[in-house]
């Protein structure tokens, strides 16, 4: 089995209470059934109170959605009592993902999470990824499908090829990948206001997103120029795109919508520079700079809202994919 993962993965580790968010409030904790299996042999009083907050194989959650877990200093008592080996499939993994195409797996982290966003953003030159030999279960493929992922994949890397390429203007690597002229600069939307109306119809996936919406809106509303908001770097911005294709693309191999992948990391790219601020909002992520903080929370806030639900992932690839 080939391993690929990108050029920051290795450098990863959680800033734990030093982050300005956290991996444990607004989602349902699933519990592994040989994690929940360690839970139920856990003595004392600990013991007691782990078992009292587990229903139906997740852990109950707190008002606001809190894992009853989470320390006032948004640190895990799970890890404190019982050490890592504790913890169960979903906290010990997230925010890494992984996808298997045959003999091929990849591994990532998503963009919920402000330290993978800052490693992605903050990387210098253009996004590579590693590959090495692993010793991981293969996912059966017959020949026809292995020719179909090849030819998949080989679309996906001449885009990692021309988003990277350095002799080439940044525009021209815009048209060559997704078509993009910016003469319309919201395409494949007619208007800023078409781009609103499918966020709008989106389910939110909680306060953060619903404020940054108002503020969208308020935006546009208002009449002023929508331009980008001049904080991403050319650098920046071929590696955020890279990077969603890297995540999203290959999936048309089984899902299809091999136009709305590709369109999707284009809508995430233009709402990120044209709503920078509106999407970060006040929320501050642990940089030393205020400007590196706002590019870090406005790709944060719409990978929460539009990569991790897969409802979500269709409707917009569906619109996307004409």
């Amino acid at each position: 089995m080939i391993l690929r993962k990108p050029d920051f993965y290795d450098q990863f580790k959680c800033i734990a209470s030093r982050c300005s968010d956290t991996c444990c409030v607004g989602w349902e904790i699933d519990i592994d059934e040989a994690t929940q299996e360690v839970y139920r042999k856990v003595a004392g009083a600990f013991g007691d109170r782990l078992r009292a907050n587990i229903e139906d194989g997740h852990f109950k959650l707190l008002p606001h959605d809190r894992c009853p877990f989470l320390d006032k200093d948004n640190l895990c008592e799970v890890y404190q009592h019982l050490g890592e080996d504790a913890l169960c499939d979903i906290c010990t993994e997230h925010p890494r993902f992984v996808e298997v195409y045959g003999d091929i797996m990849e591994r990532g982290l998503g963009l919920c999470c402000e330290e993978a966003a800052r490693l992605l953003l903050e990387g210098e030159g253009p996004l590579t990824f590693t590959c090495e030999e692993c010793d991981e279960p293969e996912d059966e493929l017959d020949d026809d499908d292995l020719d179909i992922r090849d030819q998949v994949l080989g679309e996906r890397e001449w885009m990692f090829e021309t988003l990277a390429d350095q002799d080439t203007p940044f525009a021209e690597k815009l048209y060559k990948v997704f078509g993009y002229t910016g003469e319309n600069p919201f395409a494949p939307f007619e208007s800023a206001n078409a781009m609103f109306e499918l966020l709008a119809k989106l389910e939110s996936y909680g306060p953060d997103w619903d404020a940054a919406l108002s503020r969208i809106k308020a935006r546009i509303e208002s009449g002023e120029p929508i331009v980008d908001q001049g904080f991403f770097t050319e650098n920046e911005s071929a590696r955020l795109l890279t990077y969603l294709i890297y995540r999203h693309y290959a999936k048309c191999l089984f899902e299809g919508r091999e136009q709305g992948k590709r369109q999707f990391a284009l809508l995430f790219w233009n709402l990120a520079r044209f709503f920078t601020k509106e999407l970060a909002g006040s929320n501050s992520a642990v940089t030393p700079s205020p400007r590196t903080n706002t590019k870090i929370n406005a790709v944060k806030i719409l990978s929460k809202q539009l990569e991790y639900c897969q409802e979500i992932m269709e409707i917009v690839e569906i619109s996307l994919d004409e």
